[in-house]
């Protein structure tokens, strides 16, 4: 899917077309117009990032969910701690805005994006339609009963094909966990994947990313899977990404590995606490 946008405010506001004229009778034709939407805050884990759930005024007099998202710069010592990790990446409003149009031309599914602004400064945000009527993958898995199985079995082909496809269209996710994965039962389980502010985008992807994104899939499933889940996961995913990686070995040692760091990693948080 193509959006077609607008630019407003000198270029600062960039607008997803189809919601120029909501946007305008909400008094939104401005980049700090954006940025000064009122919401209710669900979501700061790093100061520099903060997310917010606001409600715009329809014609019709409704409420519409939107979700804005705001970053600011990124102080030097967090820089520091970055380049000290070998983490050179930094990520904005608008690497976000370009993660979810990607995602959207390469037919994969997440949130449709709306606007973003880019106040300078190092100030950017950018606002999202909100996803409603969804429940987490994390949350269908840990309560699948027996009975579920061919629900179960049908949400990991779903979980693989998009895995397999944001794989070989180069993306990689960086936070590939099932609470990141909406299901919308009202389209036939439907998955939304959220929060792609993050986005690796390569022409060829490399392992790491994918060891990564994998790696952190298995953690997450790990409870809830049994091997011939996994091996059909692996079957799945290959015929998307490539037929070669299911005779990689040195992928999946990596994969295992990755996931059996994190598992420790979180084992180690929790006696911390």
């Amino acid at each position: 899917m193509n959006f077609k946008t607008e630019s407003l405010d000198n270029n600062k506001l960039t607008v997803n077309a189809d919601f120029i004229e909501l946007l305008k009778f909400n008094a939104i034709d401005s980049a700090s117009g954006l940025w000064n939407i009122e919401g209710e805050a669900v979501k700061k884990i790093l100061e520099q990032r903060g997310t917010e759930r606001a409600f715009l005024n329809t014609p019709d007099g409704n409420k519409l969910e939107v979700y804005i998202k705001r970053y600011t710069k990124i102080p030097a010592k967090e820089k520091f701690k970055q380049a000290f990790s070998l983490k050179f990446r930094s990520f904005d409003a608008l690497h976000e805005w370009n993660a979810l149009c990607a995602f959207h031309n390469a037919g994969l599914d997440t949130m449709i994006p709306m606007a973003v602004a880019d106040l300078g400064k190092g100030r950017t945000c950018n606002l999202t339609l909100g996803i409603t009527d969804y429940v987490k993958a994390a949350e269908l898995f840990k309560n699948f009963s027996p009975e579920d199985q061919s629900r179960k079995l049908a949400l990991i082909e779903k979980i693989a094909t998009i895995a397999g496809r944001m794989h070989a269209a180069g993306f990689a996710h960086q936070d590939f966990y099932l609470v990141h994965m909406f299901v919308r039962e009202s389209e036939d389980d439907k998955i939304y994947l959220i929060d792609l502010q993050r986005l690796i985008m390569q022409k060829n992807l490399s392992k790491r990313w994918r060891v990564k994104d994998l790696g952190q899939l298995l953690f997450a499933a790990r409870p809830y899977v049994s091997d011939m889940d996994i091996r059909h996961f692996r079957e799945i995913y290959c015929s998307h990404a490539g037929e070669k990686f299911y005779r990689d070995n040195s992928l999946i040692k990596a994969i295992t590995a990755k996931a059996d760091k994190i598992t420790a990693r979180d084992a180690r948080k929790g006696r911390e606490k």
